[in-house]
């Protein structure tokens, strides 16, 4: 179920984001009356904002780079992950492949090859995986039946039939077509694909990127607030000295 264009549940979502919210209150919040209580209001939040900042970027390095934080074969993106790398289908239908890209239009002939047995084992499996899970789903659909019923559409319900493979127009991206049909009978489908590469670093990335703006910003402006507080502290003239009472 998607909630505001995220993949997630909007109760999982709500839970998520009162967690955050307070956590901040507690942990940052807490320390920021300590220092407001001590050293002024905006004195602290610069010392908060510089300190959570600095922090937030020396772990977002580590979620970012590994930096051997575990050992010499420490892996990276040890943070937030976001989209992983899968095979996203483009069309499904009785004999026709997906326009999407040209490679398509030369299929089965090359540079189009078909996966025979133990060929390609992690894509083949990844793709098989994917058609039979849509055309479940697909089914289901048409069918008007739920997930949870009984005689709903499994992914066993379907039985691939080839599985063919070819690099796209721009030499990156990978494509597919796989072929399958309903075990108890049916048309042979036809299913279009393409490999996307997904971007698992990027929210590391936007904490390493937002944490070091907000340090740069924050940073001069405690400084400056740092040599006021000490020039009021003990500016002034001394007063005077007019001999021994």
């Amino acid at each position: 179920m998607e909630c505001l264009g995220f993949t997630i549940d909007c109760g999982t979502l709500a839970k998520g984001a009162g967690v955050v919210a307070m956590g901040v209150i507690l942990f940052v919040g807490s320390v920021y009356l300590i220092l407001g209580a001590v050293i002024g209001r905006w004195m602290a939040y610069l010392v908060v904002a510089v300190a959570f900042s600095g922090w937030v970027m020396v772990l977002a390095s580590l979620w970012t780079f590994g930096f051997f934080s575990q050992g010499p074969d420490t892996p990276v993106n040890l943070g937030p992950r976001g989209s992983e790398p899968a095979w996203v289908p483009l069309e499904i239908s009785t004999g026709e492949t997906s326009d999407a890209y040209r490679a398509f239009e030369r299929y089965p002939d090359g540079p189009w090859k078909t996966a025979e047995a133990g060929d390609y084992p992690a894509s083949s499996q990844a793709v098989s995986g994917v058609v039979t899970a849509l055309l479940a789903e697909r089914a289901n659909e048409e069918l008007e039946l739920p997930e949870t019923s009984a005689a709903a559409v499994t992914a066993i319900d379907f039985a691939i039939d080839r599985i063919s493979f070819a690099p796209a127009e721009d030499g990156k991206t990978s494509l597919s077509v796989v072929q399958a049909h309903f075990v108890e009978g049916g048309p042979l489908l036809t299913v279009s694909l393409y490999h996307d590469s997904g971007s698992v670093p990027r929210y590391s990335y936007m904490f390493l990127a937002g944490s070091v703006v907000v340090f740069l910003i924050h940073l001069p402006l405690l400084d400056i607030a740092e040599r006021k507080r000490r020039e009021f502290l003990v500016g002034g003239t001394a007063p005077a000295w007019y001999g021994p009472a």
